[in-house]
């Protein structure tokens, strides 16, 4: 599919950062993508939440982070999942969690599974 697997990283990282700059209004702090294997990619974003997120969560108001997240994952997920399956080049399964909930060492870690 790509000629190198360097070549497969970035293509997954450039369309996380276009999917973050969209929810964010910027780029993500950093992006790391690493293929674990033919079937599992890991992707690592720092720096993913909007201004507004991180002023609520500065202010204590996690909940309402998390409720605002209700109605912005599924829109998410319907403008990129089929970009991101043609980038992948199969449909997959995908976890997330957040590592950290400190802002200097927050990061959202999300693993694709493509053996569906």
């Amino acid at each position: 599919m790509f000629g190198t697997e360097f070549e497969y990283q970035e293509k997954i990282r450039r369309l996380v950062v276009k999917i973050v700059k969209h929810y964010r209004g910027k780029g993500p702090e950093n992006v790391k993508v690493m293929v674990e294997n033919d079937s599992l990619i890991t992707i690592e974003i720092k720096g993913v939440l909007s201004s507004l997120s991180e002023i609520l969560m500065k202010e204590g108001a996690v909940d309402l982070v998390a409720e605002n997240w209700k109605v912005l994952k599924p829109y998410l997920e319907r403008e990129f999942m089929t970009e991101m399956i043609g980038t992948l080049g199969s449909r997959f399964t995908y976890t997330w969690k957040i590592s950290e909930l400190c802002p200097s060492g927050r990061a959202i870690v999300i693993q694709l599974n493509k053996s569906v």
